[in-house]
């Protein structure tokens, strides 16, 4: 996929669109879009632009198994990623290729959306649902058995901000790993913000967000995310349809 192939597409979608000829070849643009996609499957050429926000975003996709990567975001606007058990399995194999570590048995429905992938370690039985980002700019660690609901955001940086002699966008990223325990369930629409560590068997409220560490066995909630109660184990007598 080289860069003079994208530059002459664009400068003829320029030209396509100033002109209202887009209804007319729209076509047969899509045809060739679809063999720049074709050449990167084929040989994974693949140009990177540079971050905006003068990070190490592009760095960090040259350092990873960036094919697989792309492939794996690919696969998921198809419909076979909609044959689940299907792609969850083709996902599992990808996810031991591209991350720092995966367990065995994990989940992943489609579109989760992550950086490189090298920077995220996901235990034995890990599920991670549909629409979850993973910004693994710094490290990501999701423990044994935890649950990451749909639409979760986990950050892992910071954009830095005091630097009044460049313009925002190029103040650069502070990096700030986050921990997420096991057993642990992340629910609707969270976002974990960066340098937080969350415990073992703990409980997010749904469209919370959290902005400091969440202590073991809590449950937590709102915005900024607080503990609501902590979590004790059941009776022994006291079994899922047994007396309390």
């Amino acid at each position: 996929m080289s860069w003079n192939a994208e530059t002459e597409l664009l400068t003829e979608f320029e030209e396509l669109v100033r002109t209202d000829r887009l209804p007319e070849q729209g076509s047969q643009f899509f045809g060739n879009v679809s063999k720049l996609v074709d050449d990167f499957l084929n040989t994974g050429r693949f140009e990177l632009p540079l971050d905006p926000f003068r990070g190490r975003d592009r760095e960090m996709a040259l350092e990873s198994d960036l094919y697989y990567v792309m492939f794996w975001r690919m696969f998921d606007r198809t419909p076979a990623a909609m044959l689940q058990d299907f792609a969850i399995r083709l996902r599992r194999i990808l996810a031991k290729r591209v991350f720092k570590r995966c367990g065995e048995d994990v989940v992943i429905h489609h579109n989760v959306l992550f950086n490189s992938g090298r920077n995220i370690e996901l235990g034995d039985g890990v599920f991670l649902n549909r629409d979850v980002m993973l910004d693994d700019r710094a490290a990501l660690t999701i423990g044994d058995h935890a649950m990451v609901a749909a639409g979760v955001v986990i950050e892992t940086h910071r954009h830095a901000y005091d630097d009044f002699s460049v313009p925002f966008p190029h103040s650069g990223r502070i990096p700030d790993p986050v921990h997420i325990g096991s057993n642990t369930l992340i629910g609707y629409k969270v976002a974990v913000m960066a340098g937080v560590n969350i415990g073992n068997r703990c409980v997010v409220a749904a469209n919370s967000v959290v902005t400091k560490d969440v202590p073991d066995q809590a449950i937590v909630g709102g915005v900024p995310a607080k503990v609501i109660k902590k979590i004790v184990p059941r009776p022994e007598d006291s079994g899922p349809g047994g007396s309390s």
